[in-house]
Parts: structure tokens; C-alpha cells; sequence
């Protein structure tokens, strides 16, 4: 727990019995499945992040492995000490070595650290990552808010982001069936002056996925909200469908 840092005043945390703790007194209980909240403003992460049965959906999608020539993507660039940024159920963090992720997500958290992986695992935000300055040697990142300072913050100097989004091309036979007009996705990546891009990587792979996992992945993009119920439905017109899934690893460098 070397690397943790109090969220109230900044201070080390340091492992108790059951709990962390700073030297300024403030605690923090260890749950069952071995994770800590260290939200602070709220009592837990239970009103914030995935619901519960969001956060189960997701977990059962990845587990049937549609995601996993991109889990062995990622892990093959991991070093040193690892931080994941908005972890979710820790499906990428197969991870030998020392690993710590957070997530807003109380539920999502939960479900990583009950892999029993040896990740060090706890609630958190990303505005405000309770991890010591240059202590990490990567982080990886992905599907989620970019924050390029805290995320340089916490990054040895030299040290790896790898940050994950879609491809232009990610799931375009999905919107094909659910829009008039489809659109690839954005080919703006995100970063800031405070990380360099250093290279980037795309991988795809064309799965067929059956109505149930369809609309269970589709619940998982951003666009599912923008999607009227009628066009949602269209998903119902299917048994299955065969869809890529595309996208592209940005690697950045700490200063």
C-alpha cells in the first residue's frame, strides 16, 4: 500500500487491521473482498458509477470473451508497477507483478477485487487519484474520462499511459442496422501538454454475437444513450450478428 495516499489530507496510507490509515488519524475500512473506498464526500460509491446490474451485465459480456485478443494486447505492455485508471471488474489486470485499480464504481470494484488477482483495489475518483506523485510505472486506461494531468501526475518520469478507445471502425456493422445514416467513430484522441503521444497501435477482430450479448455491448458505448427506444429495438430483428470490434492503443509519455 505504499503508493496510496490519504484522499482527505494526502498523507501515506498505511495498512491496519481491516483498514488504512494516515498518520493524521483518518481511516478508511477494508471490505470484505479486500477493497477500500476512499470516495470522500459520500458515505459509498452505491449513488455514483455503474448500477449494480449494469456492472453484472458487463462482467458476464467479458467473461465470454469477445474482449480477449485486447486483454492480451494490453497485458503484453504492462511493467513495473501498475496503476488501472476506472478499472471496472478488473478484467484487464492479469498482471504478475504489483497493481493497484480504482474505479467510481463501488459495484465495478467490488467485482475486481473479488478475482482474487492480488490487485489492490479501491473507489475513487479520477479528478483527484489518491496515488503518490512518480510512483507509477504504467498505467493503462480505457473506455473512460481523460485526465491528462493527474494522469502525468502520478507517472514516474518516463513512465507509459496506455490508453484504450475505439476505432473508427469499432462496431460499424451495429450501427448499420440500428441508423439511417452510420458513422465511424471520432479519430481525435485525447491528451493534453502535460503527456506525449509516443505511438499507437490498432487491432481488430470481427466477432458474431448473439441478440442477448449484442444488446448487452451496445448498452456498454456512449452512443446508447443518444439512441431512440425505436432504433434500440432493431437489435430484436436479429438472432446474431457478425460485427467488428476495432481499436486503437495510444501509448503516452511521462516527462
Amino acid at each position: 500500500m505504499g503508493i496510496m495516499i490519504c484522499p482527505v489530507c494526502g498523507g501515506e496510507l498505511k495498512a491496519g487491521e481491516k483498514r488504512l490509515y494516515c498518520a493524521k488519524g483518518h481511516s478508511f475500512d477494508l471490505a470484505k473482498e479486500g477493497y477500500v473506498n476512499l470516495l470522500t464526500g459520500s458515505k459509498s460509491g452505491d449513488r455514483t458509477g455503474d448500477s449494480k446490474e449494469s456492472a453484472r451485465a458487463r462482467h458476464a459480456f467479458l467473461e465470454k470473451g469477445y474482449f480477449a485478443f485486447l486483454k492480451d494486447e494490453v497485458s503484453q505492455r504492462l511493467r513495473g508497477t501498475v496503476l488501472d485508471i476506472c478499472c471496472g471488474e478488473g478484467y484487464y489486470d492479469d498482471y504478475g507483478g504489483e497493481l493497484y485499480g480504482f474505479d467510481l464504481s463501488k459495484e465495478m470494484v467490488r467485482l475486481a477485487a473479488k478475482r482474487k488477482n492480488g490487485g489492490h483495489y479501491f473507489v475513487a475518483n479520477l479528478k483527484a487519484i489518491p496515488v503518490k506523485s512518480r510512483s507509477i510505472d504504467t498505467a493503462m486506461h480505457l473506455f473512460a474520462p481523460f485526465n491528462a494531468k493527474e494522469f502525468a501526475r502520478v507517472l514516474k518520469p518516463g513512465g507509459r499511459l496506455y490508453s484504450v478507445v475505439p476505432a473508427p471502425e469499432h462496431l460499424f456493422e451495429l450501427k448499420e442496422l440500428l441508423y439511417e445514416k452510420p458513422y465511424q467513430n471520432d479519430t481525435r484522441y485525447p491528451g493534453g501538454s502535460e503527456l506525449t503521444l509516443a505511438g499507437k497501435h490498432l487491432i481488430s477482430h470481427t466477432v458474431n454475437i448473439p441478440q442477448n450479448d449484442l444488446k448487452t455491448l451496445f448498452s456498454m458505448t456512449p452512443y446508447f444513450y443518444r439512441t431512440s427506444e425505436s432504433d434500440k429495438a432493431k437489435i430484436n430483428r436479429v438472432d446474431a450478428l457478425k460485427t467488428t470490434l476495432a481499436f486503437m492503443i495510444l501509448k503516452y509519455k511521462a516527462e
